[in-house]
């Protein structure tokens, strides 16, 4: 008895090399995909805390627009003859340093400046103004970059 061997055959499936292929091409896709989702993660994150920065800077201004215009550069410790006033939230006994709790808890190393400027002709000087700028600036870190908003306003 004799055995023929079966020449008629064909085989299908993959190659090994075709399979390794397909995985190499699978985990490098996969891994692109992987990256955008950190990349959009990390925007995600700067987004919300650059909001959150805005919300700060945008109530500290709301809180202002309810002094008078005297009070916007008296508060600061400023008096008529003077050109500039500045408070800085991280300061004791400033004006801004009732936010400094909520700054720190959104913000990493945050703090917030206002400046007052008054405005008029000639150079004025609080006592001479017939407007002031009021400018604030949220200042924090981010990734281990310097971050800011400002917010700036005149009033008459």
């Amino acid at each position: 008895m004799t055995m023929k061997a079966d020449t008629g055959r064909t085989e299908n499936g993959f190659s090994l090399i075709e399979v390794i292929l397909a995985l190499g091409l699978l985990s490098g896709v996969l891994i692109s995909i992987s990256s955008m989702f950190m990349l959009g993660g990390r925007q995600v994150k700067a987004g919300r805390t650059m909001t959150e920065a805005t919300v700060i800077s945008h109530d500290i201004m709301e809180t202002f627009e309810t002094l008078s215009f005297q009070s916007l550069y008296l508060d600061l410790g400023a008096v008529a003859t003077d050109t500039t006033a500045t408070a800085d939230s991280t300061t004791g006994g400033s004006i801004l340093e009732p936010w400094q709790p909520e700054i720190d808890g959104k913000l990493e190393n945050g703090s917030a400046t206002v400046t007052v400027t008054p405005l008029g002709p000639g150079t004025p000087n609080f006592g001479a103004a017939t407007a002031i700028r009021v400018v604030i600036s949220v200042n924090w870190n981010e990734l281990g970059r310097p971050k800011s908003v400002r917010m700036s306003a005149i009033r008459f």
